[in-house]
């Protein structure tokens, strides 16, 4: 005899999905997703990190060829300004400005006119009335941008290292106030550096690291890009930029909100930086020098990026290395003299 009950299940197919099991499984999924997404998000970001690395080498590496083609001279960077001593003009020119002819791209170097100026005020964006140099100003380089920052045409989140002082005059010559970690770094105002003068070792000093770019806005603050105008006197030492950028007491202070904005032009506003903080310091980068400055003015301009726990540096002698941002900060200040003889110790 044939069982009934068997015989109704067989007509009526296979069971559907219950209300209940549909639950458990989206569940079930969105928990696997929820697991997978921060390893994915965390793959991505070091991919990133890689890519961004691999930009600073290329520039270490186009600073090693410009030396060896320039008698162990390293590039020329200045910002706008006037030699009284030898009665002429400083123009305002970057480091990757003397590199492009060693990053294959010696027909934009050829193209622009060193006699006509790009006004880069700290508090407006990067302008020129020269057609060509506005054209290059809003130009991508992607070899200039850290692919974890916002993308942005014409800028650049790679900066020179001019050492641990909030300015570009060291002690000498008598003319200037210059404190000792002013032209301490790989880079000198108006001058270039030779490799002989690396007595620290072109291995045990940076040349550039990673800024974030400027938010863009002035009627926002965003203390993690921009940098506030102290407004309280001169910053003169290491000591004076900490104690000035730690006294940030409005929520929407004076402040730039264009750095790095672009690639051609020297200043801290642009294109250098300085070791007076550590990576990513919670203190926000501040300056004295005000809206007149073009080149920012004397202050802490600190490497950072969106890295988590610290940014990319090139050495002098070409290595890339990730710098925690729990580093000494003497050690920190060393890696930026080119001939401090500070000791490193073994690890940092």
């Amino acid at each position: 005899m044939i069982d009934d009950t068997l015989h109704f299940e067989r007509l009526r197919g296979p069971r559907g999905t219950t209300l209940t099991e549909l639950v458990v499984a989206l569940g079930v999924i969105g928990i696997l997703a929820a697991l997978a997404l921060p390893a994915v998000q965390n793959a991505r970001e070091a991919s990133r990190r890689n890519q961004c690395a691999d930009h600073l080498r290329q520039l270490g590496i186009a600073a090693q060829n410009h030396a060896s083609a320039h008698a162990d001279l390293f590039p020329y960077t200045a910002t706008n300004g006037y030699d009284p001593k030898q009665r002429r003009r400083v123009p305002s020119i970057s480091p990757h400005r003397s590199l492009l002819e060693y990053l294959d791209l010696s027909a934009v170097a050829s193209g622009i006119d060193r006699d006509k100026d790009i006004i880069n005020l700290p508090g407006e964006p990067p302008q020129s009335l020269d057609p060509l140099l506005a054209k290059l100003a809003a130009s991508a380089f992607p070899m200039f941008l850290c692919p974890s920052d916002v993308p942005r045409r014409g800028a650049t989140n790679y900066r020179a290292n001019m050492g641990y002082g909030p300015g570009v005059f060291g002690p000498g010559p008598p003319a200037y106030a210059g404190f000792v970690g002013n032209a301490a770094g790989a880079f000198v105002y108006d001058r270039r550096v030779s490799a002989a003068e690396f007595h620290d070792g072109l291995e045990n000093t940076v040349m550039f690291s990673e800024k974030l770019l400027g938010d863009g806005n002035p009627a926002r603050y965003t203390p993690w890009t921009d940098y506030f105008y102290y407004g309280l006197g001169d910053i003169l030492t290491a000591d004076e930029a900490v104690a000035a950028c730690g006294s940030l007491a409005l929520p929407i202070p004076p402040h730039a909100s264009y750095g790095g904005w672009t690639w051609l032009l020297g200043g801290w506003n642009s294109t250098w930086y300085n070791h007076i903080l550590t990576p990513n310091s919670p203190v926000p980068d501040c300056s004295a020098g005000g809206e007149i400055m073009a080149g920012g003015g004397k202050g802490a301009y600190t490497a950072r990026s969106f890295h988590p726990g610290g940014v990319n540096a090139v050495f002098a002698g070409g290595s890339a290395r990730f710098i925690n941002d729990q580093i000494d900060p003497r050690v920190w200040r060393a890696l930026s003299s080119r001939a401090g003889g500070e000791p490193l110790g073994e690890t940092w």
